[in-house]
């Protein structure tokens, strides 16, 4: 049987799509469209750009990590269970993940440390 192989530009063509999005999201629930993210379940949000993200080789692949977003300020108030990356340019959610729960009130603000999306080569 063959060896499976995905070359490097093919997996970093993919963690491209979560670097380009424009908006980093802390969200209540677990959105899944853009309108849901970026209004629907929305407690905070930054505007990200191609210098929040830095790609490199992870020991089983590649990863693109988003660094850490002091200060978000929380717009409202509720439960944060995800953060999510979305493009404001096509109005898609690019990436999901959960987050450590907690309580956010808005006027106040939230520390997101830096975070990485891996994708391991294929075996």
């Amino acid at each position: 049987m063959g060896v499976k192989l995905a070359p490097t530009f093919f997996i970093d063509a993919a963690l491209q799509v979560a670097g380009s999005s424009t908006w980093y999201c802390i969200c209540s629930g677990s959105p899944a469209t853009y309108n849901d993210a970026y209004t629907n379940f929305m407690l905070a949000r930054i505007a990200v750009s191609s210098g929040s993200f830095t790609y490199a080789a992870d020991s089983s692949g590649r990863k693109v990590t988003m660094t850490a977003a002091p200060s978000i300020p929380i717009t409202n108030s509720g439960f944060a269970e995800a953060v999510v990356l979305v493009s404001s340019a096509d109005s898609t959610l690019r990436f999901r993940t959960t987050c450590t729960g907690q309580q956010l009130t808005a006027g106040g603000t939230v520390d997101a440390p830096a975070w990485k999306i891996n994708i391991t080569d294929p075996t």
